[in-house]
């Protein structure tokens, strides 16, 4: 062995410490960014902070792995900003180090450290590592499912299983998209003669009895609830509508570009035509595991429509097989290829001081996160009836109002209601707090208009506050109607 080098493939010490530092460096530099920027909550997040508050066993539309991670976070940290979006850093930290272990067991220690910096370059994981959504839990738990199969596959030992069974049913308690994980890993072992074997495996049916079991608490849950969660997702998916839609599948395709960057996309489709890389095992695994998701959404988008988020897990074994055909067939691309992105990133993290210096006049259309802007400020207005009438349970007919006002606009654990006439449970806040539960308490009303003559007569008194108005841009507002409304006769 020449001196300087270790047994990592060929990986030099100071190889390994240098992009080792440089996973961690990025996180400190997305840290820095919501730090610096003052970045707001984004609906999600505040929404997903009130399900934290109320622990439970499952939630309207998700499982309840992100509600238990930011109850601990914020039980630990406090319920600010960074605190809140620490979670994710945190997350997609330790998702490119197991995107690393992957790539050291498949390929080298080089190619897997390259494959955590591809990992954090990746445009659409740098944007979602700045706020803790579900997808957070998601990618890491769809990794290390990942990693712990490659383990349990070579080994076939028992608790190899146990451990990848209980990171797949965790990551199922994250988000019920993790499921798709299982369909890629099942074409892996299929396309493998030599792995085939395992599907009579003992280990392998108690890894599957581990994800089973995970499940069991939110499988109840649902099943007290109607089955909410699962009928949600059904309902989202929207495969009621009329079928066949290519304009959407355009849209969801051609942002793939941007999502997983130019030049590794450009990559992935010189590469995954190839007979040679579906002849190379490790190659084949990745692609296996990943295109599924990939493939399965871009369905969804041609019979509906589908987000661009929803197909992100499939960027982790994409990423790492990239990486590693890139690695040995065009490393400059590679090199190119991760710059870009992290440059693109970085843009998109300064973008108004960028778009200051450049004299572009902010407006709504050239903002892409203008949906998280001006909630602060209206909160910090809000924040006058909340603590004038701190009584009165803080109701609005919108999620987006109830979820932000309730962490801007009001302190930590107010009571809320939700004013749901149709009694159609469309959120959270319907499911645990309709306003008929609580027909004494006087209401600090929110909406985004004027209430109307149908709503006020369902109260006994009633006092309008004003309204409470912030300008973001000149083209982009927000505003609130106050009132407090006092017994409620009911709905009809």
């Amino acid at each position: 062995m020449k001196p300087g080098m270790t047994a990592m493939g060929g990986a030099t010490t100071r190889q390994y410490v240098a992009a080792l530092g440089l996973v961690f460096a990025l996180a400190l530099y997305r840290w820095l960014v919501i730090w610096g920027t003052q970045l707001p909550l984004d609906i999600e997040e505040a929404y997903y902070l009130h399900w934290a508050q109320q622990p439970a066993l499952g939630y309207f539309s998700k499982p309840p792995m992100i509600a238990w991670l930011l109850a601990g976070m914020t039980e630990l940290f406090g319920t600010g900003e960074l605190a809140i979006k620490s979670l994710s850093l945190l997350l997609h930290t330790a998702t490119a180090l197991v995107v690393y272990s992957i790539g050291k067991r498949l390929y080298t220690a080089p190619v897997g450290l390259a494959a955590a910096v591809v990992f954090q370059s990746i445009p659409i994981m740098g944007a979602m590592s700045l706020y803790s959504t579900t997808d957070a839990p998601l990618h890491f738990f769809w990794a290390l499912t990942m990693r712990l199969f490659l383990t349990a596959r070579d080994t076939d030992r028992l608790p190899w299983w146990l451990l990848t069974g209980l990171a797949g049913g965790l990551g199922m308690l994250s988000k019920f998209s993790m499921g798709l994980l299982a369909i890629g890993l099942l074409l892996a072992l299929l396309a493998s003669p030599r792995d085939r074997r395992l599907l009579r495996s003992p280990g392998l049916w108690l890894g599957v009895t581990t994800v089973v079991l995970c499940m069991a608490p939110n499988l109840w849950w649902n099943q007290q609830h109607d089955f909410i969660s699962f009928r949600h997702t059904s309902h989202i998916a929207q495969l009621d509508k009329d079928l066949v839609h290519p304009d959407h599948l355009l849209e969801f395709l051609l942002p793939q570009l941007a999502v997983f960057g130019p030049v590794l996309f450009g990559a992935l489709l010189l590469a995954v035509f190839r007979r040679s890389v579906w002849a190379d095992e490790r190659h084949r695994f990745l692609l296996l595991v990943s295109l599924p998701i990939l493939l399965l959404i871009s369905l969804e988008a041609l019979l509906a429509e589908a987000n661009l988020n929803w197909a992100s897990p499939a960027y982790i074994g994409l990423g790492i097989f990239v990486t590693a055909w890139l690695w040995e067939a065009r490393r400059r691309w590679l090199v190119g290829g991760v710059v870009f992105n992290l440059v693109l990133l970085s843009l998109v993290y300064h973008y108004h001081a960028v778009a200051a210096g450049l004299g572009v006049e902010m407006r709504r259309d050239r903002t892409p996160y203008h949906a998280r802007l001006g909630w602060r400020e209206l909160g910090a207005q809000v924040r006058d009836w909340t603590q004038a009438y701190p009584q009165a349970r803080l109701t609005s007919d919108s999620r987006e109002i109830l979820a932000l006002m309730s962490y801007y606009g009001a302190e930590p654990g107010r009571p809320l209601a939700s004013w749901n006439p149709g009694g159609t449970v469309k959120n959270q806040f319907d499911l645990e707090g309709d306003v008929s539960r609580y027909p004494d308490a006087p209401l600090l009303f929110l909406s985004a208009g004027p209430l109307d003559a149908s709503v006020l007569r369902r109260f006994r008194d009633v006092r309008s506050l004003g309204v409470k108005r912030v300008d973001v841009f000149a083209d982009l507002s927000r505003q609130v109607h106050g009132y407090l409304l006092d017994g409620f006769k009911g709905y009809r």
